[in-house]
């Protein structure tokens, strides 16, 4: 007949009632069955408190975590993520300033309450746009004011079925946003004259940089009408790059904030959107910290425009060497007898020619290169 092993529970129980029993000892009793006392005598607590059941193997995960997140402050930390809407640094950078007091937890538990609670939204991946265009560059600004970043918000329809465009302008080292405007088209009478609002209030940076969209640039990578107004008032036009969003990220991410917390949904008329942007426009640059300008708010960095705005916009001055030309109604000038086309946008402007080496031909405007052409074939390059 093969060997019937005793379950672990009815050994400890043995061992329990002999405990209990009085006539032998605990340390008899641990002799007798080859444990120490100490386990004698938890074996026995564990049997007055839950009789057999509590001589069941329990497991051995830890009971209590004296660092966990208490839940009376994951309860604030989730109320204060969704009264504001922001993400889990930018929320753990406002308690600590509200409350310095408070041992808020580390930014890893921050992180982990957002994903928990289904407060993290993630990343999505934007198609590239393969067309060269004019004027892409990157510009190397180091301090606030020097260069201004813009855009439009995509469009969507209000309440009435309207489209609404809202055009924005923001500073792109200190973040601090100068205009939103809910705009009816994209048409360059609208986007200038809240461009030129804006250079007005808050003075000229030293460039602007957008995408070639309308109005801000033409597709084909020729000059549009709003870079003809920048180099005029001394602004230097600078494009992103064809398909990298991420050369204004900043922006496009000011732009995730603003379509989140006013257009979701979208008001019932254009006025009534537009009463949404300036409570949005105060919270980014005077609440919230960024963490792109190290967990700073907007306004303690922004002081303006790197120059003021002019008093009147001067006339274009040349090197008395370089050749000028008045650019016609169709944007062509004559070059050695043959129409030459510069830019529509350029129509009744002058424009110099400066000769240069190897047959080219450099096109200027203002301080600025247009670019440059062979002057055998009248091909730019």
């Amino acid at each position: 007949m093969p060997f019937k092993e005793k379950p672990l529970v009815d050994f400890r129980e043995e061992m329990v009632l002999l405990a209990l029993d009085g006539r032998v000892s605990v340390t008899e009793v641990a002799e007798q069955f080859g444990v120490c006392r100490p386990t004698v005598r938890m074996w026995l607590d564990r049997y007055r408190d839950g009789g057999r059941a509590g001589l069941e193997d329990r497991s051995h995960a830890t009971q209590h975590c004296p660092h966990k997140t208490s839940r009376e402050i994951e309860d604030r930390i989730v109320a204060a993520a969704e009264e504001c809407r922001a993400g889990a640094k930018k929320i753990r950078q406002r308690l600590i300033d509200a409350e310095p007091d408070v041992a808020w937890p580390s930014q890893s538990t921050f992180d982990a309450i957002f994903a928990r609670r289904g407060l993290s939204t993630p990343a999505r991946k934007r198609q590239k746009a393969p067309t060269p265009f004019a004027f892409v560059r990157r510009f190397p600004a180091t301090q606030p004011g020097e260069l201004f970043t813009m855009d439009y918000k995509g469009q969507f329809r209000v309440g009435t079925g309207e489209y609404c465009y809202p055009i924005t302008i923001m500073d792109f080292i200190s973040c601090y946003v100068l205009c939103c405007e809910a705009q009816r088209n994209t048409t360059f009478d609208t986007a200038w004259g809240a461009i030129d609002r804006t250079l007005r209030e808050y003075g000229c940076p030293v460039a602007m940089q957008s995408d070639n969209g309308t109005p801000f640039g033409v597709p084909n990578g020729g000059i549009s009408s709003i870079a003809v107004e920048l180099m005029k008032r001394d602004i230097q036009p600078v494009y992103n790059r064809p398909g990298k969003p991420q050369d204004n990220g900043r922006h496009e991410r000011m732009h995730r904030e603003l379509k989140r917390k006013t257009a979701r949904p979208p008001a019932r008329t254009i006025p009534l959107q537009q009463r949404r942007f300036p409570p949005f426009i105060h919270d980014y640059n005077y609440e919230l910290p960024h963490e792109g300008i190290g967990m700073q708010r907007p306004a303690n960095l922004f002081c303006g425009g790197a120059r003021p705005y002019p008093n009147r916009i001067p006339k274009p001055e040349y090197q008395p060497c370089w050749e000028t030309r008045k650019v016609n109604s169709i944007g062509q000038i004559k070059w050695c007898g043959h129409d030459l086309f510069i830019g529509a946008a350029l129509a009744g402007e002058t424009i110099a020619c400066e000769l240069a080496a190897d047959d080219l031909v450099i096109v200027r405007y203002y301080r600025f290169t247009l670019g440059r052409f062979d002057e055998r074939t009248l091909k730019f390059l």
